[in-house]
């Protein structure tokens, strides 16, 4: 999450997290607190159709299950996470098949030895068991880890930072600064645009620094994320196969970036807000149907994209509510409602 998950006290917020605000909720709704006291919470998982979400724990390594509304004492599992700088257990999903095969995924910094990885474990009795690497030996700096899950049509699509190698985002032989695409079983599946006969290649998309964030409009194709730049230009992206989202040496502020036919995002914060894990929402909250939500980790705010049909074109970004603390992931949760998580809780949003 850039710089932001170690310098959490940044002058911008100390500005702007005195107090909430309700800036623009729909009417008669509000901001509920769904459960506090937590520990860094950083991705949520819901289990649709049930009262049981998943999240993880950045710090402690731990994958946490509330159900029913309680936080349950023992938790799925306790990765070795390495978890100074923006290390720790970042990304979450379940298989969209979850309810058969109870398969659910992880992306964190092992410890030892110190790399990233993406790892599917098998849910039984609320214990994550039968642990299977889905990728592993990609490069851990202490910053720029990406971190990020989501599927697809099926397919998984992973997101990676360039490990302070801006370099590094617009080689496509190797895999950071990508997103990364896969098979649910750790397979590279054919139609990747960069992969040769008899070699295929995870990579989908490149020319990122920290892509914090994915998320997808349901039943389509469309995949948004959410990119932390250097002092300047975070950026909303729409991904698609093969293109350069333009990070590399001797970028410059403002510009569609450098190598081949960069690609300019559909929004671009010029001012860095630190945006963090979004969630495209459709649910129990007609009021909030059809738009994407991100945190805004920066100033603590939730943020609405409107967005048009196509998935071309940000229409309005409308900061809708104002948290004490910096948020860190977006979601759908138990009820339908939208649900976001701070560094010490997880709140949504429901009827007055």
């Amino acid at each position: 999450m850039k710089r932001a998950l170690v310098s959490i006290a940044c002058a911008v917020v100390a500005l702007l997290a005195g107090s909430s605000a309700v800036h623009a909720l729909p009417d008669n709704t509000k901001v509920d607190a769904y459960k506090t006291g937590l520990d860094f919470p950083v991705d949520m998982a819901w289990v649709e159709g049930t009262k049981k979400l998943f999240f993880t724990e950045k710090n402690t390594g731990k994958i946490r299950v509330i159900n029913k509304g309680r936080l349950l004492s023992r938790a799925c599992v306790n990765l070795d996470v390495a978890a100074d700088g923006e290390r720790g257990a970042l990304g979450l999903t379940l298989h969209p098949a979850f309810k058969d095969n109870h398969f659910l995924y992880v992306f964190y910094t092992n410890r030892s030895p110190l790399e990233s990885r993406v790892t599917r474990f098998t849910v039984s009795n609320n214990r994550c068991v039968d642990g299977r690497r889905i990728m592993r030996g990609v490069p851990a700096s202490g910053y720029h880890i990406g971190g990020q899950l989501e599927f697809v049509d099926g397919k998984l699509f992973v997101s990676t930072g360039e490990a302070h190698d801006p370099g590094a985002a617009q080689r496509v032989d190797n895999r950071l600064g990508k997103i990364l695409r896969y098979n649910p079983d750790g397979s590279v599946p054919k139609g990747n645009p960069f992969s040769k006969p008899g070699d295929r290649n995870p990579v989908w998309s490149y020319g990122h620094r920290n892509p914090f964030g994915l998320t997808h409009k349901p039943g389509s194709s469309q995949l948004f994320e959410t990119e932390n730049g250097p002092n300047c230009d975070d950026e909303f992206n729409r991904i698609k196969k093969g293109r350069n989202y333009g990070w590399g040496d001797n970028y410059r502020c403002g510009t569609a970036g450098v190598g081949p036919n960069p690609k300019p995002p559909l929004k671009r914060w010029s001012n860095v807000i630190v945006p963090t894990d979004p969630w495209y929402y459709r649910g129990r909250m007609n009021a909030l149907d059809d738009d994407v939500y991100v945190g805004d980790f920066g100033g603590n705010r939730l943020h609405r994209l409107v967005i048009n049909d196509r998935g071309t074109d940000v229409r309005e970004d409308r900061v809708i509510y104002t948290a004490s603390n910096g948020i860190t992931d977006v979601s759908k949760g138990p009820g339908g409602w939208l649900y976001f998580a701070t560094t010490s809780g997880i709140f949504r949003i429901v009827p007055q």
